[in-house]
């Protein structure tokens, strides 16, 4: 092997390596960041607490925080889908009165060792129903309610 193309073998191999090194570094720095927990009586505390349940499979827990206005309920979670790796990031809370609007970043990974992940976001809309939290209309990961003879 000339000397030329051991060199280029060299520079390719330490490229390589960097690389897994930087991908190492990334997901350490990603799976480590700390998850903050809000209050459970406050907008922000109720859909975390609501995703928290429906991404551990509590559907009945998760239903308990639709408003009572609500069509949905735990049979509407069970044919709802979330992916095996997910991250939700609040990224704006307005709380008006007696009504919220917490929109949420929803991160997605395709089901790869190295899949891309990819971000939707999403809103949840609020209201104080005696003197609690509630959660009105029909919110991710849920895309409908209702639609099957209850």
């Amino acid at each position: 092997m000339s000397d030329v193309r051991r060199g280029a073998n060299r520079v390719l191999a330490v490229i390589v390596i960097f690389t897994f090194a930087l991908a190492a570094v990334a997901a350490i720095l990603t799976s480590s960041k700390e998850t903050r927990d809000y209050a459970p009586n406050t907008p922000e505390g109720v859909v975390q607490s609501f995703l928290k349940n429906v991404i551990d499979g509590k559907n009945e827990d998760a239903a308990r925080y639709f408003s009572m206005t609500s069509t949905c309920d735990a049979t509407d979670i069970d044919r709802s889908w979330i992916p095996d790796t997910v991250r939700v990031n609040l990224t704006n809370a307005q709380i008006e009165g007696d009504r919220a609007f917490i929109d949420v970043a929803v991160d997605m990974n395709q089901d790869q060792l190295f899949g891309d992940m990819y971000s939707e976001k999403h809103n949840f809309r609020l209201v104080r129903e005696s003197g609690a939290w509630k959660i009105l209309g029909i919110p991710w990961p849920l895309y409908s309610c209702d639609e099957v003879n209850k």
